[in-house]
């Protein structure tokens, strides 16, 4: 390696890191979580049809909280999960009667 060839693995970096997402990206996941939790509240049964989208939106959820500031993230993930065992606890029984 020459003087003027930089070192092809050196683990430096000319582009910054980021401490974390920008305010912007904050704001719409902080929507997109607010909606998902209204629509658990409001709900009497599971709102997706089939699990892979339950699976998906309670994926959704428990990443998208960890963006938040992290009392934020835990006290809507605790509401979350509370209703979301909720109506897993429907499912099951509409399943058990099927």
């Amino acid at each position: 390696m020459t003087q003027d060839q930089p070192d092809l693995f050196s683990i430096r970096t000319a582009v910054p890191v980021e401490d974390g997402p920008g305010e912007e990206i904050v704001a719409l996941v902080r929507a997109r979580l607010l909606a998902t939790l209204a629509l658990v509240e409001q709900a009497d049964r599971m709102p997706w049809g089939d699990v892979l989208a339950i699976v998906r939106e309670d994926n959704a959820f428990r990443f998208g909280k960890d963006l938040l500031p992290a009392a934020e993230g835990a006290a809507l993930w605790a509401v979350f999960d509370a209703h979301m065992e909720r109506l897993y606890a429907v499912m099951n029984a509409e399943l058990e009667r099927a």
